[in-house]
């Protein structure tokens, strides 16, 4: 994974996620699951120092990317906002998204040099990618 590919990504999630996400009581909380699932991604991440660790490290890094993918879908199935909504959720969640977001992709940028680190980024690949599998 590169860096560029990394970041393009989950810009893109933001680009596809923040519009979908207003409009019903349900939207905001489809965003926080997904904060949240990134944090847990993180905080797995962080905990990666050897290959042990990494092993360890997986069932928690593919929980959280279920966690992640399931609010993705939600959010696909979710009617369109109307801009009132779509621009407060973006003015509440999308720093909160960013900031997310780069802790995760400095955990990932760390733990690709880990042994076994890439092993246990694959079970985070389904957020990663653009067709989300």
């Amino acid at each position: 994974m590169t860096a560029r590919r990394i970041g393009a990504t989950l810009v893109g999630v933001l680009v596809l996620v923040l519009p979908a996400l207003a409009g019903e009581g349900s939207h905001e909380e489809v965003v926080k699951s997904m904060l949240k699932a990134f944090d847990r991604m993180s905080t797995a991440l962080a905990a990666v120092q050897d290959e042990d660790t990494a092993k360890a490290a997986k069932p928690e890094l593919t929980a959280a990317a279920k966690a992640f993918l399931d609010a993705r879908k939600k959010a696909e199935d979710l009617p369109p906002p109307d801009r009132a909504e779509k621009e407060r959720l973006e003015k509440t969640y999308k720093p909160k998204l960013v900031e997310t977001q780069k802790k995760l992709f400095v955990e990932i940028r760390r733990v690709e040099e880990i042994p076994g680190g890439r092993a246990a980024l694959k079970e985070i690949t389904g957020v990663l990618g653009r067709d989300g599998k």
